[in-house]
């Protein structure tokens, strides 16, 4: 509509300027031609007519002269030769029918002009350019000229051009020049305009059904599962796998699935956290039930003293797994709120071994870095600087309890392809082969020969894991084993991506 409006408006500028052309030149030859001098001039009327009728109007265009008294005295519509005709009804029964196409046509035609002709902006443009041709007359017979469009009796758009005859300064009459093609010509432009505007209609409907069929349906399934999933817990695998689509919704849906699945796996292993905690704690309490319940029927001193020591044991213990439980607890928090940095390999295990050179017993195993890079070729790990530094304290000290008090435990960083192995190897029993990997389980504990009972949480290896899967890492522990075939250590191995310095 916007578009056809602007058609209008240039159509109308390009007909006034051409009708002022033609009236200019009608008025200036029509005043050469007038009889008399001075304030005795008169219109040559019939040099006038001969005048309007050898001028080539164009079809819809019509020109009329009034002289100075307003009387129409020349025009071109009973100058010119040209018959009006008008279609009649038809009078025959028989008359093959228009075909559909054409009725078609005309019908979406006449709805659409109907429906611009009610509109109430039009209606009211309509009423400020409604005026008839004496009041142009008569500002012609003043010496003024007027143009521009309006609309009479019938609702019909006309452009008028009204322009004076004069004969030095003399008023001999005015020339009005119409053109009332401009509907028509808008009329067949909206016409011609009617398939691209079905075409549009279909573009758009084509384009919302694949938005809805495409976007919209498949968000909303995203939605409901996703609703669906969050009232139960048996739901869990209601968010729809969407992958195969290849594009934001196919990619979203596997987002969700995944997030879905990590909290759920996180509620579970919180609630697999919750019971293993209740058992762990459950066992010191018990002992300690038991032996306040015999302290109170301990007949001797050495039997107080005794139970006495165990329920100091227990009270250890209970503090040893609280504390290392809050530590697990937190680890997920620690390394959300940690920045992963590019560390220098070589300068964490030489940082962390001597914090361990400097704080060894005198009857301890010693901790010795093996580590050899070469300064000129750093290698980077991407890594949360603390909890990494974390997992090495807790690997070297798990080694230093098992090792004996004259053996060693080796610390060793080096690159391989695009990882870097860190491996922490003891002088120890080794693992037994079946707990290579339980040992990675919460709250399993493996004593040393000689350690007191509860001096350990179990949950040391457990949170090492923990945080190097973070990393995108992976650690497991193997057995060192010599020439002979006999075991003479324990290894863990944390293995984690190599980052260039570039990156």
């Amino acid at each position: 509509m916007l578009a056809m409006n602007r058609f209008e408006t240039g159509l109308i500028n390009a007909k006034v300027d051409n009708i002022q052309t033609l009236s200019s030149t009608i008025t200036t030859v029509i005043g050469e031609q007038a009889t008399g001098y001075g304030g005795t001039a008169e219109l040559d009327i019939e040099g006038a007519s001969q005048v309007l009728r050898g001028v080539n109007v164009p079809d819809g265009w019509r020109v009329r002269l009034h002289d100075k008294a307003g009387q129409l005295v020349a025009d071109t519509l009973t100058l010119s030769d040209t018959i009006i005709t008008e279609s009649l009804d038809p009078i025959l029964e028989d008359i093959p029918e228009r075909p559909k196409q054409d009725v078609w046509r005309e019908n979406i035609r006449g709805w659409m002009n109907k429906t611009l002709h009610d509109l109430p902006w039009r209606k009211a443009r309509r009423e400020t350019l409604r005026r008839d041709l004496k009041s142009e007359i008569r500002a012609g017979l003043e010496g003024d000229s007027s143009y521009g469009p309006r609309y009479d009796a019938n609702d019909n758009l006309i452009v008028t051009v009204s322009q004076p005859v004069q004969r030095v300064q003399q008023v001999l009459g005015v020339v009005t020049v119409e053109s009332s093609d401009v509907s028509s010509i808008v009329n067949d432009a909206r016409q011609a305009l009617i398939p691209i505007i079905g075409l549009a209609f279909l573009a758009m409907f084509l384009s919302s059904l694949a938005l809805t069929l495409f976007i919209s349906l498949p968000m909303r399934r995203l939605a409901r599962a996703a609703e669906i999933v969050t009232r139960s817990a048996k739901k869990r695998d209601a968010i729809p796998d969407l992958s195969a689509r290849r594009d934001e919704i196919g990619d979203l849906s596997l987002v969700l699935r995944d997030m879905t699945q990590g909290l759920y796996s996180r509620i579970d292993d919180i609630a697999n956290f919750a019971a293993d905690v209740a058992h762990e704690i459950k066992n010191p309490l018990t002992s300690l039930r038991s032996a306040s319940d015999t302290l109170r029927v301990a007949k001797t001193k050495e039997q107080r003293e005794k139970l006495i020591h165990i329920i100091q044991q227990d009270v250890s213990r209970m503090d040893r797994l609280i504390t290392d439980i809050s530590k697990a607890s937190k680890v997920d928090a620690n390394l959300a709120r940690e920045t992963a940095k590019t560390l220098d390999v070589a300068e964490i295990s030489e940082n962390i071994v001597e914090f361990y050179q400097q704080t060894r017993s005198q009857d301890g195993p010693n901790v010795i870095n093996a580590t050899v890079i070469d300064p000129d070729n750093p290698v980077y790990i991407r890594a949360y600087e603390t909890p990494f530094a974390q997992v090495l304290r807790n690997l070297i000290d798990n080694a230093l309890t098992f090792s004996p008090k004259d053996g060693a435990v080796t610390v060793t960083a080096n690159k391989a392809g695009k990882r870097v192995i860190f491996t922490v190897d003891d002088e120890g029993p080794g693992i037994p082969a079946d707990n290579l990997d339980t040992v990675f389980e919460r709250f399993y504990t493996q004593r040393p020969k000689g350690a007191s009972f509860g001096s350990h949480s179990g949950l040391g290896l457990a949170i090492c894991r923990q945080i190097i899967t973070a990393h995108r890492g992976v650690i497991h522990a193997e057995n060192r084993i010599n020439d002979a075939g006999d075991i003479v250590g324990a290894r863990f191995v944390v293995d984690v991506p190599r980052q260039r310095p570039s990156e």
